[in-house]
């Protein structure tokens, strides 16, 4: 909501006459009948015009100080109550342009402007100016909605490294397995779980530094789906790749139910090699090099995607079949609670070896240029692209509070929902778009979270 301090036109008080000597005049008329005054008279006029301004204004001061130095078109700005309705309240959101509003986002959000009473704000995306992990520590993930992608437990597990005060908090899909290997192998650190309270006390009070590294959310998902999708194949539950992995059997056959309700997704598989087959080139096959399937670009004819596809549309994001379908945000807070953890710093996983080379470099250790050559570097077995807009956009609210507590920018196709445009692959909610949703709780703490 915007205050304008209108000022009433008084041109209807002011008429304009001609002199004698051809020099327009005027008149100043009250009640039909034209006055004179002197000058004492208009000093008096003026000054308590003046005071009764400043009454207005200090009157008034309390519902617009917050908007005055971020003044701001109501195309600009959109204010919306909890109780609205939401087809509604997003439908008619107008876009949110320029650096003024982001910050004023951004100054309520770091509190270093008083938070408007019992106001809740909607804004895109990456509009904040804070880094991922500034805006991060303002993130709320409510438990009740996301409870199954945070895992219920006091400890959590990290790569440490003691010899150069430094935690790694690996988020799966996001650069995890590179991460490891330089903790391991240039940081003296090995992986271990660690009581929440311990890692409190090595953050706060020994000078740790918690650092994790994090990716754009729509191009994880992509990876999340298809090493999930391989993990819970019907192949884990018999065959070679488990014929000498008796607990990934049993774990198999323990979680091989969360597939029920997608079962379009392994028809005419049974094998591996019945997997392979839609993706990878068969001379390959033929020659019994498996492996290197992982390694060359997909055949995929669209047969994989659609089922991907398939899921997206019946997915609904609470549920997760797999760790890596979690969402890197519920990686990086406390089990039970939900509150984030003392990050230090979020890096890029898209740049994981240069981001390494300057963690280390910040601990005293120079990791020469292609030194790191851990990583798990799997070709995608479906043909993403392929992937439609409608189902890259359902992608995108399904992974919204990602980007929003990471305030990472939207891709272009999600960025504005699907602008009014029907389109086949899109469903119900195709043309709301992503949003997220700033407000105060009781104990005065400012939160931001995916508006759901």
């Amino acid at each position: 909501m915007i205050y304008n301090i209108e000022q009433k036109d008084s041109s209807d008080d002011i008429q304009t006459t001609t002199s004698q000597t051809g020099k327009p005049k005027k008149n100043y008329n009250h009640d039909k009948k034209q006055c004179k005054y002197n000058v004492p008279t208009l000093i008096l006029l003026v000054a308590a015009c003046l005071v009764g301004s400043t009454n207005f204004i200090v009157g008034h001061r309390a519902h617009y100080a917050h908007y005055t130095q971020y003044l701001l078109q109501p195309s600009q700005y959109h204010h919306a109550t909890q109780n609205s309705n939401r087809q509604q309240r997003l439908s008619s959101l107008p876009e949110y342009q320029g650096p003024m509003m982001q910050a004023y986002l951004t100054s309520l959000l770091t509190q270093s402007q008083p938070y408007p009473r019992n106001k809740i704000f909607q804004f895109h995306p990456g509009s904040l100016l804070l880094s991922p992990a500034q805006s991060f520590r303002h993130c709320h993930v409510n438990m009740t909605t996301y409870g199954t992608h945070v895992p219920d437990s006091q400890s959590l597990l990290a790569a440490v490294s003691d010899n150069y005060t430094l935690i790694y908090r690996n988020i799966p899909k996001s650069s995890s397995s590179t991460g490891r290997h330089v903790i391991q192998d240039f940081l003296e650190g090995k992986d271990r779980r660690i009581q929440h309270d311990e890692l409190n006390h090595l953050v706060n009070e020994m000078g740790y530094d918690l650092i994790s590294f994090i990716r754009e959310p729509l191009n994880r998902f992509y990876s999340s789906y298809d090493e999930a999708f391989f993990r819970l194949g019907p192949w884990m539950g018999d065959g070679e790749i488990v014929a000498d992995k008796p607990k990934v059997k049993k774990w198999y056959h323990s979680v091989k139910y969360k597939m029920e309700k997608y079962p379009y997704l392994y028809e005419g598989m049974k094998s591996i090699t019945d997997y392979r087959k839609f993706y990878c080139p068969s001379d390959i096959l033929e020659k019994g090099h498996g492996a290197k399937c992982n390694t060359v670009p997909s055949i995929d004819d669209g047969t994989l995607t659609k089922r991907f596809e398939q899921f997206v549309r019946d997915y609904d994001g609470l549920d997760p079949f797999d760790v890596h379908l979690h969402l890197q945000v519920s990686n990086l807070v406390y089990g039970q609670s939900g509150e984030p953890l003392p990050l230090t710093a979020l890096y890029n996983a898209s740049n994981a070896e240069r981001e390494w080379q300057d963690v280390a470099k910040s601990k005293g250790v120079i990791i020469p240029d292609g030194d790191i050559t851990h990583g798990r570097k799997i070709s995608r077995r479906f043909n993403v692209d392929l992937v439609t807009n409608g189902t890259k956009r359902k992608i995108c609210r399904l992974l919204a509070l990602d980007y929003c507590c990471l305030n990472m920018k939207l891709p272009e196709v999600c960025e504005n929902g699907s602008n009014g445009a029907k389109e086949d692959d899109g469903d119900d909610n195709d043309d709301i778009g992503v949003y997220c949703k700033m407000r105060q709780s009781d104990d005065g703490k400012v939160t931001i979270e995916d508006w759901r």
